[in-house]
């Protein structure tokens, strides 16, 4: 079944599913939806998985990811359309019809990730790099170090590998090795990937010593993740034990931080607006001082 027909909607013929869910909404979510489908087709073929399948049938297979993305903006709008699910529906795609490509969607945002993770915010994924760099730390002390003094901020990188499960750039056998065991043990599989990434690649990041070859190591590392096998063994026997628990009380910690840092962004942003008003008010209250000391000058 699609998707979008699962909303009981009143189709004209001829119409699209887009424009039949449009059509069907009061004027304010008729706004907030085009702009998801502009942001939504604006993105959908970038980095798609879909080519990791050479078919006839791609404009196919494109339409039914749109439908897919249309309906969860509509079934979730605190999420709508956030840049990254496109990939995540897309390997859903490859392996389960549109409905079950849906919920399969749904439950990676609202039960395999903690909340907020594709919120306009953000505030999930950002929590979730501070709990990967403690990591980091912990089990790799030496490297962490390293990429301190070379000033190596690597949340640029390893951000995209959370927010879409992986998806971009890595290989395919390793990448569908990760969603095994992602959607079987939930997001802390993403840090003992993330973790085993970095110490495959410890020995070369340690012999480079400026910060541009360091960060073009970072960004080919997931390329060149090819022994899908070797990676699964040091994230889940070479690395030390860490659980569930640890992470979450390390998510508790760090999104109080990463909470409160945002609310300071927003009131920073709300700020030259506020001075702004005012410095309009001043000037309407000096131009009209002016304007009385003009009149009282006047000769009679």
């Amino acid at each position: 079944m699609e998707v979008a027909s699962q909303l009981s909607f009143k189709r004209t013929p001829g119409t699209t599913d887009e424009e039949v869910i449009l059509n069907n909404f009061c004027l304010s979510c008729k706004l907030a939806l085009d702009r998801v489908i502009s942001a939504m087709h604006k993105n959908i073929y970038y980095k798609c998985p879909f080519q990791y399948e050479m078919h006839s049938d791609l404009e196919c297979k494109i339409e039914k990811l749109r439908r897919v993305l249309l309906a969860y903006s509509c079934h979730d709008p605190d999420v709508g359309y956030c840049q990254g699910i496109n990939r995540l529906a897309a390997v859903a795609l490859l392996f389960m019809d549109e409905e079950d490509a849906f919920w399969c969607l749904d439950c990676i945002i609202n039960c395999l990730h903690p909340p907020h993770y594709y919120t306009k915010s953000l505030l999930g994924s950002q929590t979730d790099q501070r709990v990967l760099k403690d990591l980091l730390q912990e089990k790799l002390p030496r490297l962490t170090q390293h990429l301190q003094m070379c000033d190596i901020d690597y949340a640029l990188v390893t951000f995209n590998w959370f927010h879409t499960v992986f998806v971009d750039n890595m290989p395919i056998e390793t990448m569908m090795r990760i969603w095994d065991t992602f959607l079987y043990e939930g997001s802390k599989v993403l840090f003992r990937y993330a973790i085993a990434i970095f110490k495959h690649n410890e020995e070369q990041l340690l012999a480079l010593d400026n910060s541009i070859s360091i960060f073009n190591h970072l960004r080919t590392m997931c390329p060149n993740a090819l022994d899908a096998d070797r990676i699964t063994k040091i994230a889940f026997t070479e690395i030390t034990h860490f659980s569930i628990r640890d992470i979450n009380r390390k998510r508790k910690a760090h999104m109080a931080v990463v909470q409160a840092e945002l609310e300071e962004v927003e009131k920073c942003r709300a700020q030259p607006s506020q001075n702004q008003y005012s410095m309009k008010a001043l000037t309407s209250d000096s131009d009209e001082e002016s304007w009385k000391e003009e009149l009282i000058d006047l000769p009679n």
